[in-house]
């Protein structure tokens, strides 16, 4: 063991250790948590609210709600849960403090990619129609490989930079925006398959 390691014991736990310390409701879960996953945390936040004092003000909060939430709950996936955690604290945060009304620019690009696959101009009584797409996105997503759902979800649903999302998966960046590309255009297609016009 390095010096490095000596210094910080928790930087090199797997998730499952992780999740055990959080289990065991020892304080150390924090300090590994943010070890492994601290600087992809910030990340997410700063893609939404877009100030640095306010992502560490939610990568805080963040670690207190996976403090509450561990246990009853042992995540499958720790990266996943963590990251919804933070995305949700983040948006409440950004929606608190939205008094410009200026959506943050990435998330901005993020969306505006799948804008021409989306239908916004619907009335109240539309309400079914909109759970009934809701649906078929969440059926498309559950069907796709697990990379491919990983680089949609980063890409649409954390508002992740397509660099990030490249390094996080050791591939190209062009790669994967050939990928978004792709899952698009299945997208729309399935949605076509099932009567709804794009």
């Amino acid at each position: 063991m390095d010096k490095k390691d000596k210094n910080n014991p928790t930087a090199q736990l797997s998730d499952e250790a992780i999740i055990e310390l959080y289990w065991n409701r020892e304080e150390r879960a924090i300090s590994a948590t943010d070890d492994k996953y601290g600087r992809y945390l910030f990340t997410i936040a700063y893609n939404i609210v877009r100030d640095e004092l306010d992502c560490e003000e939610c990568l805080n909060d963040t670690y207190l709600g996976t403090w509450n939430s561990i246990p009853p709950t042992r995540p499958n996936i720790f990266q996943v849960f963590l990251s919804k955690i933070m995305r949700n604290i983040a948006l409440d945060k950004y929606r608190n403090k939205s008094a410009s009304k200026r959506i943050p620019s990435e998330m901005i690009v993020s969306i505006d990619e799948l804008d021409e696959y989306m239908v916004y101009d619907m009335s109240a009584e539309d309400e079914f129609l909109i759970r009934e797409i809701s649906r078929l996105l969440s059926d498309y997503l559950r069907a796709l490989p697990d990379k491919e759902e990983f680089i949609f979800v980063c890409r649409y649903y954390y508002a992740d930079y397509i660099s990030d999302i490249a390094k996080m998966l050791d591939m190209n960046p062009k790669t994967v925006s050939k990928a978004l590309a792709k899952l698009r255009d299945d997208l729309k297609a399935k949605l076509e398959k099932e009567g709804y016009k794009i």
